[in-house]
């Protein structure tokens, strides 16, 4: 008979195997005094996230099994940020917005600093094209980590797109025109979105 340690290497080397499923079993499958022990427990989680990530990737698709994999992880350990963020992104996927922005609030609650989370709220309201609030969560996520790549580009985004909109409507001087490069700004800027220079 093996040992917990000779179980969890054989269910840690399923997984790097892509055998999720039984590895999940291995450990799930332990007499209940064992599955209640720490390292099993960090363990099973481990293969858990695995397994849910693999199901949330854009080439498997299978996010309704993602949502079932992360709630079981929250049953795990209900203080899992990663968990929560993890279950919004497969909400989100599936068109589920206010599920989606629920699980990043709860996310974010856990732990306040997650710029991923920011990040992703700004992308449900970019998709809900109120392209205000977006901004205002990129710029949540920036303010945790300036050169952020992902919410710097989807704010220069989101901005371009706000002043095109703004110049299709009537009224095309509510612009900050740039002197140097001539670039039509939004009134609040205080920089030039197009050169950095100062307004």
């Amino acid at each position: 008979m093996m040992n917990i340690q000779d179980i969890i290497n054989k269910a840690q080397k399923l997984k790097s195997e892509e055998k999720f499923l039984e590895a999940i079993k291995l450990l799930e499958d332990l007499p209940q005094s064992e599955l209640t022990l720490e390292i099993v427990r960090k363990n099973l989680i481990d293969i858990l996230f695995s397994y849910g990530g693999y199901l949330n990737d854009e080439y498997i698709l299978e996010y309704e099994k993602a949502i079932e994999i992360f709630k079981k992880i929250i049953t795990l350990e209900p203080e899992n940020y990663k968990a929560h963020y993890n279950l919004g992104i497969a909400y989100f996927n599936l068109g589920r917005i206010e599920n989606a922005l629920a699980s990043y609030n709860e996310a974010i609650k856990i732990k306040p600093d997650y710029k991923h989370c920011y990040y992703n709220i700004g992308l449900v309201f970019e998709s809900k094209n109120d392209l205000k609030q977006a901004i205002s969560y990129y710029n949540k996520a920036l303010d945790i980590d300036p050169k952020f790549p992902y919410a710097v580009h989807s704010r220069e985004f989101v901005r371009k797109k706000l002043d095109s909109e703004r110049m299709e409507q009537p009224g095309k001087d509510e612009f900050n025109i740039c002197k140097t490069c001539g670039n039509a700004n939004r009134l609040e800027a205080k920089f030039c979105d197009k050169c950095g220079n100062k307004l």
